[in-house]
């Protein structure tokens, strides 16, 4: 059997979700990861955590400007850790493990050369801007070109890691991608991206997400694909509470996932709408009991949230 593998989360201040970003990272990993050590969480850290090593850390450069930076900075603070295992499992809380593996065999990923890449692909995005950056630093230096950059888990070195950013500023300017420095420096043997995962970067209805993901073994997503349809797939995937967060969250959409899936039951029905409607005269009728008639006007009423959600 071999030794488990520590994960390493890198966390900002910029969750658009209350953190259950990571909430639910952290339940796929529980779920379908195999031969995990410790879990530990660089930046800061989110109060229903608990049962993971938290290693506090601010953003040093302006997100905007040097994300990668950032990161690179968080994971260089988790190498020092002396009881961090020497390979470890890179992680954001936008990654989600979607099929059963163990987190030893997740294989480096490519998106091709970067040398392949046409003229008008620099051209979109500012992350590319940097993209480019690390791209001719390592063509500078001929070494390889591979783009390893793609948002997803990457197993990596806590002896090598400092020593490849080592070689380079990150710190200057807009940074370097990380992910490329370190895998070309290690040449590391990599397979292609394609069927493997998938970045959710706009709005799909629950059905299509369900499809996308289908036979993909990483999800991972950015702030314009969490709308509520695809949080609502994330709770669906993943409902059960992890031994990694002390409760559930206080949230509309888990709520009412909830009280959907339990069988719309009236007194559930009341607790979500006394938590998230502001309509005093309605909830005064509905917590004076269950009838027909409030029963259908309540399921009326949070129905009309779901669409609202789903659409």
């Amino acid at each position: 059997m071999k030794n488990p593998i520590d994960l390493v989360y890198v966390l900002g201040s910029g969750s658009k979700w209350n953190n259950n970003e990571l909430r639910i990272s952290l339940r796929s990993v529980e779920k379908n990861l195999t031969g995990i050590g410790n879990v530990y969480v660089v930046g800061e850290k989110p109060d229903y955590l608990q049962n993971v090593i938290h290693i506090p850390a601010g953003d040093i450069f302006d997100p905007a400007v040097n994300a990668d930076g950032n990161m690179a900075f968080k994971i260089l603070r988790a190498c020092e850790e002396k009881d961090l295992t020497d390979d470890f499992l890179f992680m954001n809380d936008d990654f989600i493990i979607n099929e059963t593996m163990a987190v030893s065999e997740i294989p480096w990923l490519q998106k091709g050369d970067m040398a392949n890449h046409p003229d008008k692909f620099w051209q979109m995005e500012f992350y590319r801007k940097r993209l480019r950056r690390t791209f001719e630093v390592l063509k500078e230096r001929n070494l390889p070109t591979i783009q390893y950059d793609y948002h997803g888990p990457m197993l990596m070195n806590k002896n090598e890691f400092p020593k490849v950013m080592g070689q380079f500023d990150y710190k200057e300017d807009i940074g370097y991608t990380f992910r490329s420095l370190y895998g070309n420096c290690l040449e590391l043997p990599a397979i292609p991206v394609l069927g493997k995962k998938i970045t959710i970067y706009e709005n799909y209805k629950v059905s299509l997400l369900c499809e996308k993901t289908k036979n993909i073994a990483f999800v991972g997503y950015n702030d314009r694909g969490l709308n509520g349809a695809f949080k609502w797939w994330l709770i669906d995937a993943f409902p059960e509470k992890s031994k990694y967060e002390k409760n559930h969250p206080d949230d509309r959409i888990f709520d009412l996932y909830f009280w959907e899936k339990n069988g719309c039951r009236y007194a559930d029905g009341v607790s979500v709408f006394r938590k998230y409607y502001h309509h005093k005269n309605l909830l005064r009728m509905f917590e004076m009991g269950e009838t027909e008639v409030m029963r259908k006007k309540l399921n009326f009423k949070l129905n009309m949230s779901l669409k609202e959600i789903l659409q």
